[in-house]
C-alpha cells in the first residue's frame, strides 16, 4: 500500500504538477488575449528556407509582428534567416533542439535539449544570451524542467488555439483557421517548418492573411508574446 502511494505521489509530482501549471498558464494566456482583444501569432519548428521568409514578407504588409519558436536542429545553415527574424522586429523564442517529448526521455536529457536549443539560437545571432521564451514540444513538461524554467524566470508560452496546419485530415481547399470568426483574443499555434507540398505552404500563407484581415475588420490588436504576457489586463 505504501509503495503504491509513493509511486502515485511521484507520478503526480513529475507529470501532474506540470499539467496543472499548463492548464493555469493557458487560462492566463487566454484571459489576457481576450481582455486585450489581441491576436498573437506564433510559429513553431522553424526556421525554413522558404516558408519563414514568406511569412515575414506577409507580416510586413500588415505591419504585424509574430513570435517564432525556433527548433535548434533546423537552425544550422539557416543562420541568416534567424538574423532576419530579429532584424525585422519579430520575437525569437525557443522550442528546444530535437523536439523531444519531455515525458518520454530522462529529465537530464530534457534539460540538455532546452539548453542546446538556446545555444543554437545564440550561435546564429552571435551573442550569448542563453535564455529565450520557451514553448515545450508537444506542450509537455516534467517537473524538473518546469522548476528549472521557473527558477530562471523563463516565460513558458503555450497556445489557446491549434490552427490545425499539421493535420493530414483537412481538405486541401479548407482554409486553416487561425482566428475565430467573432472578435475575441487568441494565441494560435501554427508552424513554419519546411513542407514537402507547396500547396500546403500556400494554404498556410492564405490562412495567415485571412487572420490578419479579420483582425483589422474586428478592430483587434496584433501583439507579440512578450507584449501580451507583460500586459496588466
Amino acid at each position: 500500500m505504501w509503495t503504491a502511494l509513493v509511486i502515485a505521489s511521484v507520478v503526480f509530482l513529475y507529470i501532474g504538477l506540470p499539467l496543472i501549471y499548463r492548464i493555469y498558464a493557458c487560462w492566463i494566456l487566454k484571459s489576457k488575449a481576450v481582455k486585450s482583444n489581441a491576436l498573437v501569432l506564433t510559429f513553431d519548428d522553424g526556421p525554413s528556407n522558404r516558408l519563414t521568409p514568406a511569412i515575414m514578407d506577409l507580416l510586413d504588409q500588415y505591419k504585424a509582428k509574430a513570435a517564432f519558436f525556433l527548433l535548434g536542429k533546423h537552425i544550422p545553415g539557416r543562420e541568416k534567416i534567424v538574423k532576419q527574424i530579429q532584424e525585422r522586429g519579430h520575437e525569437i523564442c525557443s522550442h528546444g533542439y530535437d523536439h523531444l517529448n519531455y515525458l518520454k526521455v530522462s529529465p537530464w536529457r530534457a534539460l540538455a535539449d532546452i539548453r542546446r536549443g538556446w545555444k543554437a539560437i545564440d550561435a546564429a545571432l552571435g551573442h550569448k544570451r542563453e535564455r529565450y521564451p520557451f514553448r515545450p514540444p508537444y506542450g509537455k513538461l516534467n517537473i524538473v524542467c518546469l522548476l528549472y524554467l521557473l527558477a530562471r524566470r523563463v516565460p513558458i508560452v503555450y497556445w489557446t488555439k491549434d490552427s490545425g496546419d499539421t493535420s493530414k485530415s483537412k481538405p486541401e481547399n479548407q482554409k486553416i483557421e487561425l482566428l475565430t470568426a467573432n472578435a475575441q483574443g487568441t494565441v494560435p499555434l501554427a508552424h513554419d517548418f519546411k513542407r514537402s507540398d507547396e500547396r500546403t505552404e500556400h494554404l498556410i500563407l492564405e490562412s495567415i492573411q485571412l487572420a490578419l484581415e479579420r483582425t483589422q475588420e474586428n478592430g483587434m490588436r496584433i501583439m507579440t508574446v512578450s507584449e501580451l504576457l507583460n500586459s496588466r489586463k
